[in-house]
């Protein structure tokens, strides 16, 4: 929301109702800050129960986080930070809350992930009532080991990547009692690694999802069989996914079959745990292999290079399609009339290569027998002045999308006609679109082209863009009676230029009430 709106509703909704509050979820530097300047966290949030902070800037604001410990109520707490330099002061903060029992601290950039913060030696470091900690840091299994000595009550833990590393903890380490729970996303180790992680950390699990890509986990069934049979005898959900290089036997054929049949033993039928199998190609030439349990079908996002390949072998999963999503990678060339497959969950799609040689007319049909537009959200695309007209029938086509990247190729910086400018009144009332990044250059006329294009704008992001910014941003901000709801904008430049930009508005009047700051190579813009 704007500014003025953000301090309107603080003071109508937030100031009368402290007291009150329960749940609060807080998103942008810019509001997180303008937040607690207003309302300081103290005993007026006492009901206050869930606390979301969505890119909370943690450098900048450690006065939030060491403030959280006077709510005597907080149960939940989630953040995602965009940057920091110090990992162990997120946790510390969080450690030392004296009823939290969800966590979950994301962040885009950790400048300390490969550093492990020192282990707990104390009870008066350690959280006593922590019981889900979510994290996609840290990395190794140093920092696990260290981070879950500070955790004895803990009972679930999701982490998002895990690198190799040959750190063995010390034995009097002191274990959660209660791990029952255990997800890995991006795991790295060999099937060694993870088998002395389990060991020491799995005697009690019920719950395991791992989604590994080290080529050593698909050497045999066997070997899951007795770390489960030893290391995990409470198991009863195992979600296993690995995704790489094609296994092989000594002759170089392929083990597809081999694998299928060592996890259809009767050990993975009584246990009502199936897997399944489909190929693919990564980076256009190699051939890949997803092997995974047949409840975890639906990944995250499918990256199809060239295509899908059905000609591997004759075993894969004939349904495996049906459940991908929400986010799908595929090249333009691959979006023909005969293309095997359907995707309906798919929300998210990314569409690369140029579209300047297709029939646009053929090309939309075509991706509306792969997709139901209409459920489209998020669209990546390349957009080019001159393709101007097929890109406004295809976003006409998916009238529910509202956050888009455009992909500027060079030609980009070609002056945009009159007669194009008309034509794209045709999509004023056909999208939804709230937000827009815009990766490489754009021509300064291409500004009331996006203001045109996309009516309902509320957010502009450019990246790497690098020449006249000034100007570029004068433009926007003196067009804004044809797009007022646009509130942001963020621009990849120098820090100098935060000066030079705040002369220009308050000597040409472009803004009342505004609010501009460095976020690590970006300036943001909000009013």
């Amino acid at each position: 929301m704007s500014k003025s709106d953000f301090n309107k509703r603080s003071i109508k909704i937030i100031r009368p109702y402290m007291n009150q509050i329960i749940s609060l979820q807080l998103s942008e530097p810019f509001f997180i800050k303008n937040f607690f300047t207003s309302f300081p966290i103290d005993t007026s949030f006492n009901r206050l129960e869930s606390l979301v902070l969505n890119d909370l800037n943690v450098d900048d604001d450690v006065s939030i986080l060491n403030s959280l410990a006077q709510l005597p109520r907080l149960f939940s707490l989630k953040i995602f930070c965009y940057d920091c330099n110090e990992l162990f002061i997120i946790f510390q903060s969080i450690f030392l809350l004296p009823v939290l029992q969800y966590a979950k601290i994301l962040c885009s950039n950790w400048a300390s992930r490969f550093i492990p913060f020192p282990i707990a030696t104390s009870d008066n470091q350690r959280s006593m009532s922590l019981e889900y900690l979510a994290v996609d840091a840290p990395p190794d299994l140093s920092s696990i080991y260290n981070l879950l000595s500070y955790t004895p009550r803990l009972r679930r833990l999701s982490v998002d990547q895990i690198w190799r590393d040959r750190y063995t903890p010390l034995i009097q380490f002191i274990l959660p009692r209660n791990l029952t729970s255990i997800s890995l996303c991006h795991c790295r180790l060999s099937f060694d690694e993870f088998a002395s992680f389990i060991a020491i950390v799995g005697s009690e699990l019920n719950f395991l999802r791992i989604s590994i890509v080290h080529q050593t986990a698909l050497s045999n069934a066997y070997q899951w069989q007795q770390l489960i049979l030893h290391h995990m005898p409470r198991l009863r959900t195992f979600l296993f996914d690995y995704h790489g290089s094609l296994s092989k036997d000594a002759d170089g054929n392929n083990r597809c079959r081999t694998l299928l049949d060592e996890f259809s033993s009767p050990f993975w039928i009584e246990r009502q745990w199936f897997f399944a199998h489909s190929h693919y190609h990564r980076f256009s030439q190699e051939a890949c292999l997803a092997f995974y349990s047949t409840q975890i079908r639906r990944q995250y996002c499918c990256q199809i290079d060239e295509t899908l390949d059905n000609n591997i072998c004759s075993y894969q999963d004939p349904v495996f399609n049906l459940s991908f999503g929400p986010r799908i990678n595929m090249k333009n060339r691959n979006i023909v009339a005969n293309f095997p497959f359907q995707f309906p969950r798919v929300t998210e799609l990314e569409l690369t290569e140029n579209y300047d040689t297709i029939n646009i007319e053929s090309f939309i049909d075509n991706l509306s027998h792969i997709f139901i537009l209409t459920n489209i959200t998020y669209l990546e695309i390349s957009f080019n002045n001159i393709l101007l007209n097929n890109f406004v029938k295809l976003l006409n086509r998916m009238p529910n999308v509202q956050k888009l990247i455009l992909v500027a190729w060079s030609s980009s910086g070609i002056e945009v006609s009159s007669d194009q400018q008309t034509n794209t009144v045709d999509l004023v009332c056909n999208n939804n679109v709230r937000n827009v990044q815009v990766y490489g250059e754009l021509a300064l006329a291409t500004v009331q082209l996006i203001n045109n294009l996309f009516p309902r704008l509320e957010h502009l992001r450019l990246v790497h863009r690098q020449n006249a910014l000034v100007p570029f941003a004068r433009t926007l901000l003196s067009n804004r009676i044809n797009n007022s709801h646009l509130f942001s904008l963020m621009f990849h430049d120098g820090r100098a230029m935060i000066k030079k930009l705040k002369t220009m508005i308050n000597n040409e009047k472009l803004l009342n009430n505004y609010d501009i700051k460095r976020r690590q190579d970006e300036l943001c813009l909000w009013w």
